[in-house]
């Protein structure tokens, strides 16, 4: 279900979607030929079917409760479309509802009320507006609900009477119930920096009171609350979680699946609302990445660890939420197909444990080394297949991924970022670890560096610019480069994270942005830098790239810029593929070419059929003599 490039497995894989009164109907993302496409399969029959042949990707897709239409998103690079709908064996393929005009993505809901017909619901951003429309499947849409900026559509109630949708958690308009038939609202619950409040999905129950499910954060806990029309907000403070968690209605009764991301590895809970018995569910160390119940059927989820691709698995739960028997663990992968060795490393400061994920190639070190530097920076690290780390590591370099403060996954405090040193405290981080790396002989001076994609991409280049004599090559994707300038071009939503994050807008608060971009330090770069971005890039625009690569280029800098296609995440695995191979290849090549690959050979290569554009240093340090030979053509922030 998912592309392999050699044993790198690329695109991602779900958890099948059933169809709420037709289960033998189900739908999922798949792989084809290295495209993320949409599926449907008869469970009965057997037979499955490719349903979309999207030049750039599918990566989001429904399917109405009878089985008889499957919906998807059918997005251009920069992540404007519309839904679609055809039937599920095939025909002509129509808009969800007619008659909307292309725009963003922001949620989607389906009711199906017992005594009438069902209801779509379909969230738009347009023009830096959030609009909701809401009608008959295959009918004509009517707008419902507009406000500017960012306000996500959620759910659609059961019996088709309410919407919610979500703004900033911590911001007045965090949750927003709306009457469907009127467009007015009928509750707003505001949140707080100090209260985020996220809203989930109503209860799927057409016969009872509407009741939303919810998660808020307070003094440093995440717990679940609920809202009634009748009786509104209800924190159940009772179950106090550490971490951030994510939570569905499961089972026939007010049951929760509950799930927790700790250090990097997941945890699943049931949590009965009316009895408060909570019970765990077994499964084996990793992460869980996808849960799925179909109605009637067995709890499943897509589960990996480090070094063992994603598989589905089906979780011993009964429906009332009580855990049956264990999961039987899984294999190792054998030794003579992957002799990496993982570990977590853990490094003290006065202000807490810096976690990460350690992968080295066998033998001893110490290794040419690359910090992976994740996005977000609301994410994190987890213990979980990473076909790049498998590449790298195959490659000759020990990798590190590193949980900076900021990362999602070890408390509201560790999330928490000091507005004036955005950039420069995850910096702190990533060189503390480097230190201790140094000194226990695994990271070799003289060759370690920063790669990352989007917010890590961002903090390559930052720390290129902000310690340079800590890292010797930098390989940044669809980078933040200018901050001020993202800022501007960027998307509402990254906006409204931006605001949160340093506190105001670059005209309110210039200084802030100013220390936290990569620009405001090009003239320091020392190391080698290759960034590759997109021209339709909607999240980190390529002009403030370009305006970074032309200071590199002003100063007779080292680098290489490559024009990538596929937006700010392509679903094309050969795009991915093909940065991929480059970075690797360059960063070999400024090490002298030094790394040994594992398997005694080069490994993969670019796919011929993706296109890179290069774009050189000038004339006098030439990038060409940082690699073997030119670029072959191949074929989250």
């Amino acid at each position: 279900m998912h592309q392999q490039h050699g044993r790198y497995r690329l695109t991602p894989l779900s958890v099948p979607r059933a169809a709420q009164r037709c289960p033998q109907r189900t739908v999922e993302v798949g792989d084809a030929d290295g495209t993320c496409q949409i599926f449907t399969r008869d469970v009965v029959s057997g037979h499955r079917r490719q349903a979309t042949t999207a030049p750039h990707g599918v990566d989001q897709c429904e399917i109405e409760p009878d089985g008889a239409y499957l919906w998807w998103f059918d997005a251009d690079p920069d992540g404007v479309g519309r839904w679609r709908r055809q039937p599920f064996s095939g025909g002509p393929v129509r808009p969800v509802l007619a008659g909307l005009p292309a725009g963003r993505m922001y949620g989607t809901g389906l009711a199906d009320p017992t005594d009438a017909a069902p209801t779509a619901a379909i969230g738009l951003g347009i023009a830096g507006e959030s609009r909701c429309y809401l009608g008959e499947p295959g009918g004509t849409g009517r707008l419902v609900w507009s406000a500017p900026g960012y306000q996500a559509l959620i759910d659609l109630a059961p019996r088709a009477d309410l919407l919610v949708l979500a703004g900033a958690p911590g911001g007045r308009d965090a949750v927003t119930v709306v009457a469907a038939q009127t467009g007015r609202p009928v509750a707003r619950i505001a949140g707080d920096p100090r209260r985020p409040i996220w809203p989930m999905e109503f209860r799927p129950d057409p016969d009872a009171e509407p009741e939303l499910l919810l998660i808020v954060a307070d003094r440093g806990r995440y717990t679940l609350a609920t809202w009634r029309p009748a009786a509104g907000l209800r924190v159940h403070d009772w179950l106090p979680f550490q971490s951030e968690i994510s939570a569905q209605w499961y089972g026939p009764d007010r049951t929760v699946l509950v799930q927790q991301d700790w250090a990097g590895r997941s945890r699943l809970r049931t949590v009965r609302l009316d009895s408060g018995a909570v019970d765990p569910v077994p499964t084996p160390p990793g992460t869980i990445t996808d849960t799925y119940a179909a109605p009637g059927g067995p709890l499943r989820c897509v589960w990996s660890r480090i070094g063992q691709p994603p598989r589905i698995l089906t979780l011993p739960t009964t429906t009332t939420g009580s855990a049956t028997q264990p999961v039987r663990p899984v294999p190792a992968g054998a030794p003579d197909v992957r002799a990496a060795r993982d570990r977590d490393l853990s490094t003290s400061r006065g202000y807490g444990q810096i976690h990460s994920f350690l992968t080295t190639p066998p033998g001893p070190g110490p290794w040419p080394t690359l910090f992976l530097v994740h996005g977000g920076p609301a994410s994190h690290d987890r213990d979980c297949y990473d076909p790049r780390v498998e590449l790298l590591v195959d490659a000759g370099f020990a990798v590190v991924r590193t949980n900076y403060r900021g990362s999602t996954g070890y408390g509201a405090g560790w999330r928490r970022i000091d507005p004036d040193r955005v950039g420069l405290a995850q910096l702190d981080d990533l060189v503390a670890v480097r230190a201790q790396l140094v000194r226990a002989g695994v990271a070799e001076p003289g060759r370690i560096g920063l790669m990352g994609h989007s917010w890590g991409g961002y903090l390559t280049l930052l720390g290129l610019g902000a310690t340079p004599h800590l890292w010797d090559v930098g390989l940044a994707g669809a980078p933040v480069a200018d901050y001020p300038a993202a800022y501007r071009t960027g998307t509402p939503a990254l906006r409204e994270v931006d605001r949160e994050l340093f506190g105001g807008t670059p005209d309110e608060v210039p200084d802030r942005y100013r220390t936290a971009s990569p620009l405001t330090y090009v003239d320091d770069v020392r190391a080698p830098v290759l960034i590759a971005a997109a021209p339709d890039d909607p999240k980190c625009p390529w002009t403030q790239v370009e305006r970074y690569a032309d200071a590199l280029r002003r100063r007779g800098a080292r680098y290489r810029l490559l024009r990538t296609g596929g937006g700010h995440a392509s679903r094309d695995a050969a795009d991915h593929v093909a940065v991929l191979i480059a970075m690797r290849d360059f960063a070999r090549a400024v090490f002298g070419g030094a790394t040994t690959s594992v398997s005694g050979a080069d490994g993969p290569r670019a796919p011929r059929r993706a296109g890179i554009e290069v774009t050189d240093a000038p004339a006098r340090q030439p990038a060409t003599s940082l690699l073997p030979g030119p670029a072959q053509p191949a074929g989250a922030r």
